[in-house]
C-alpha cells in the first residue's frame, strides 16, 4: 500500500566515524519493532554496516538504505558513512533527502569528518538537525554542550529537551515542547515529574523554543505578543518553518546504545520534520533520481533512486533523459539493509531500487519522452591520491580492466585511467583506505589479484637557450634512394605556451610540399628529450633551411631528417627538467599547524596562505606532486585523524639539480 507523500520522510544520517550513526539507526529499528535485538559494529551484526568489508573494518563504507513505520509515517533513513575517505559518499545522498540528522558525540563534536559532512549539507541548504548521542558515556555541562556546537558549526541551536541525570548518569529526558519528563530504566519508560532543581532551566529553554516557533509565522507572534498560549501543534508547526527556513536547529539528545530518547527522536521525525511535499519539483508525469548504484556479485548493478512526480512501475520503460535512452524497468525492491522486499512500483516522494539497468549511472534522471527534465549533476571532489596497479597474473588484464570499469561504475569518487606515457593503470581515489578496499574487492570478488606501485610522475624537459642543427637523412639501395635536408633552429617558449612551429623557408629550398612531414617529424621527436626520455613543451622549431631530391626525396625522408635535426639541435642547447607542481588546500586544527607546515617544507613545498577559521587553519600551498605520494596517510597521522586535504595540478617548474639528476640517473638504468 502506497504511503501518502506527505506522510513519508526521507532523512540522512551524517557525522564522523565513532559518533554512533549505524548505532543510531539500529535503535531506531528496534523501537520500531523491525528488529527485535540491536546489533553493534563490534559484533558486526548491525542491518546498515552488512558488506563483508565493513564488518571487517567496523566501520560504515556504503550509504545503507532503511526504511521504518512510526506512527503511521514512513521513515526512509540513509545512513552515510564517517569514515574520511568516505565523507563525501554523502554528496548524492543529499539530493534526496528533505532533512540531515548530524549525529555528534560529546568527545567528537569538532571532529574533521564530522565538519566536512555538515559543510556539505550547509552548501546544499537541507533543512537539518543535531542528535547528541551517547550521552551516557561523559559527564557534561548541557549549556555548554549547546555553546559548543554553535559555535563550532556556526549555527542557531534550538534545544527540544533536557537532559536527566541520576547520581550523576544520564537517565532520561525533559520533551521542553509537552513539559514531559521520562526516565528510562531496564529497558523500561516510565513519566515523572519535572525535577525541583531543574524547573528554572526548563521554563529558560521552553520559553525559548516558544519564541523561535512564534517568530516563524505572523499570526503566532501575534498571539505570542498576546500574551496568549501557544497550543502544541501550533508550536511544533512554528519549529518545522523555522527549521525548513534555517532560522534555527532543533537539537535532542540520548543514547543510542542504552536506548535512551529514540522514541522522542521518531515522534520529533513525525511532527517537525518537512515531507517531500516541501520540495517543488513542476513535472507532469514521472521524474526519478538515480543517487547511488551498488554492485553484487549474484545480482549484478543495483540502482537506488527517488521518484518526485508520477509513479515509477516496474516493467515499465521509462527515459533516461541524461542518456536520452530508454530503460526497460526490472523488479523493484524496498531496502532494508541487505534485505528485499519486491514491490511493484514506487510512487513520488519514497525511494526505492532497481536491478540490472543497461544504460544508467548514478547522477542519471528519469522522466517520460514526452515531458523530458534532467536533476542538476552531482559535484564530486577531485581524487586526492592514486597507485598503479598491475595483475599478478600475466593473462589477468582484461580481467582486471573489466573489474575496475564496474568498481568506478558503482563508486564516481573513484577514477581509473592508463598513463599514456608510462602505460600504467593508475587507480585514484579519496584516500588510501579507499584503495585498499578496492584492491580488496578486486581480490574478493572478480578473483584478481594485483601489485601496487608508485604512479611515475610525469615530469617534461625543456630549453634554457637557443640553438640550430642540421639535419640529413640520404639512404641509396638502388634505384630509388632516400634524401631529406633540412636546418631547424630551436628556442624555448614561455612556462606553458607547449609547442610552436614556425615556416621560415624562402626560395622553396624545402618545397612546400614537405613542410607538413618536418612538422609531423618534429612532434614525434618531441615525445622523448634527451635528458630522461620525458616528452619536451615549451619550445620553438623554426625550418629555416634546407635541400630536397627531385627524385629521391619523400614525406619519410622528411620526416627522419626532421627528427635528426630535432635531437642534434637539442643537444648543443641546454635541456633542463620540469617537474609537475600541486596546488594544495590542506585544513587542520590549530594545535597541528606547527608539524604540518614542517611536514610541507620536508616535502619542498611552498606556503602561500594561511587562513585561521574556528579553531582551525587553512593551509595553501604549492608541492611538487612527486612527494604526495601517500600525504593523506601522513597528513592524518600528523594530525590524529583530523586534518584534510584537496589538490589540484598547478604548472611545471625546474626541477632542482639535486632531484633532476637522480631522474635522469634512473632514466639511463637499463
Amino acid at each position: 500500500m502506497a504511503i501518502p507523500i506527505e506522510k513519508l520522510r526521507n532523512i540522512a544520517l551524517i557525522g564522523g566515524q565513532g559518533t554512533g550513526k549505524t548505532s543510531l539507526a539500529e535503535a531506531m529499528l528496534y523501537q520500531a519493532k523491525i528488529i527485535n535485538k540491536m546489533g553493534s559494529t563490534r559484533q558486526r551484526n548491525t542491518v546498515s554496516d552488512y558488506n563483508d568489508i565493513e564488518k571487517k573494518r567496523e566501520f560504515s563504507i556504503y550509504p545503507s538504505l532503511l526504511h521504518l513505520m512510526w506512527q503511521d509515517y514512513k521513515i526512509n533513513l540513509l545512513d552515510s558513512p564517517g569514515f574520511a575517505d568516505f565523507v563525501e559518499k554523502i554528496i548524492p545522498i543529499l539530493k534526496v533527502v528533505e532533512t540531515v540528522l548530524l549525529v555528534i558525540s560529546p568527545s567528537m563534536i569538532a571532529g574533521s569528518e564530522t565538519r566536512r559532512a555538515w559543510q556539505y549539507a550547509a552548501k546544499e541548504k537541507v533543512p537539518s538537525l543535531v542528535f547528541v548521542n551517547k550521552l551516557d558515556e561523559e559527564k557534561l555541562d548541557f549549556t555548554e554542550l549547546v555553546k559548543k556546537i554553535e559555535d563550532e558549526f556556526t549555527i542557531s541551536c534550538l534545544p527540544l529537551q533536557l537532559p536527566l541525570t541520576q547520581n550523576g548518569d544520564f537517565c532520561g529526558l525533559v520533551n521542553l515542547i509537552e513539559l514531559k519528563a521520562k526516565i528510562y530504566e531496564d529497558g523500561k519508560v516510565k513519566d515523572v515529574q519535572i525535577p525541583q532543581g531543574l524547573q528554572g532551566k526548563v521554563e529558560e529553554l521552553r520559553k525559548k523554543l516558544v519564541e523561535a516557533a512564534a517568530e516563524t509565522d505572523d499570526t503566532l507572534i501575534e498571539k505570542y505578543l498576546g500574551e496568549e498560549e501557544l497550543s502544541q501543534s501550533e508550536i511544533k508547526e512554528g519549529l518545522k518553518n523555522g527549521m525548513v527556513k534555517g532560522a534555527f536547529v532543533p537539537l535532542l539528545c540520548g543514547s543510542a546504545v542504552k536506548d535512551i530518547g529514540i522514541d522522542l527522536l521518531l515522534d520529533t521525525m513525525v511532527n517537525i520534520l518537512p515531507s517531500p511535499l516541501s520540495e517543488e519539483v513542476e513535472k507532469k508525469g514521472l521524474s526519478a533520481f538515480v543517487f547511488q548504484t551498488l554492485s553484487e556479485p549474484h545480482l549484478g548493478e543495483l540502482s537506488l533512486f527517488r521518484v518526485y512526480s508520477g509513479i515509477l512501475s516496474s516493467g515499465n520503460s521509462v527515459y533516461n533523459s541524461t542518456k536520452k535512452r530508454e530503460e526497460k524497468i526490472g523488479q523493484i525492491y524496498l531496502i532494508q539493509g541487505n534485505s528485499r522486499e519486491e514491490v511493484s512500483q514506487i510512487a513520488a516522494g519514497d525511494i526505492g531500487m532497481v536491478v540490472k539497468l543497461k544504460d544508467t549511472d548514478t547522477g542519471d534522471t528519469f522522466s517520460t519522452k514526452e515531458n523530458p527534465m534532467i536533476f542538476p549533476p552531482l559535484e564530486l571532489p577531485q581524487p586526492a591520491t592514486s597507485t598503479a596497479l598491475k595483475p599478478k597474473g600475466q593473462k589477468d588484464e582484461q580481467k582486471m580492466s573489466t573489474a575496475l570499469a564496474r568498481l568506478v561504475k558503482v563508486d564516481p569518487l573513484l577514477k581509473v585511467e592508463v598513463d599514456k606515457e608510462s602505460g600504467q593503470t593508475i587507480l585514484s581515489g579519496r584516500g588510501e583506505v579507499h584503495l585498499e578496499i578496492v584492491i580488496e574487492r578486486l581480490k574478493n570478488e572478480f578473483n584478481v589479484e594485483v601489485e601496487t606501485s608508485k604512479p611515475k610522475v610525469p615530469y617534461r624537459e625543456t630549453l634554457t637557450t637557443a640553438a640550430e642543427a642540421q639535419g640529413r637523412y640520404k639512404r641509396q639501395t638502388g634505384g630509388h634512394g632516400q634524401y631529406g635536408d633540412v636546418w631547424l633552429r630551436v628556442q624555448p617558449l614561455a612556462r606553458g605556451e607547449g609547442f610552436r612551429f614556425v615556416d621560415k623557408i624562402k626560395g622553396g629550398t624545402v618545397p612546400s610540399r614537405y613542410i607538413p612531414a618536418v612538422e609531423k617529424g618534429v612532434r614525434k621527436a618531441l615525445k622523448k628529450g634527451i635528458l630522461a626520455s620525458c616528452p619536451v613543451v615549451d619550445i620553438e622549431v623554426t625550418l629555416f633551411d634546407g635541400s630536397y631530391h627531385s627524385v629521391d626525396s619523400s614525406d619519410i625522408a622528411f620526416q627522419i631528417a626532421a627528427s635528426m635535426g630535432f635531437k642534434k639541435a637539442l643537444q648543443e642547447a641546454n635541456s633542463i627538467l620540469l617537474e609537475p607542481i600541486t596546488e594544495v588546500e590542506i585544513e587542520v586544527p590549530d594545535e597541528f599547524m606547527g608539524e604540518t607546515n614542517g611536514d610541507l617544507n620536508s616535502r619542498r613545498g611552498r606556503i602561500l596562505e594561511v587562513e585561521p577559521f574556528g579553531g582551525r587553519q587553512r593551509i595553501k600551498a604549492q608541492v611538487p606532486l612527486a612527494e604526495l605520494h601517500k600525504y593523506s596517510t601522513s597528513l592524518r597521522s600528523i594530525t590524529q585523524g583530523e586534518g584534510t586535504f584537496a589538490k589540484k595540478f598547478s604548472h611545471y617548474e625546474r626541477a632542482p639539480d639535486e632531484v633532476a639528476q637522480k631522474i635522469i640517473a634512473q632514466a639511463k638504468k637499463p
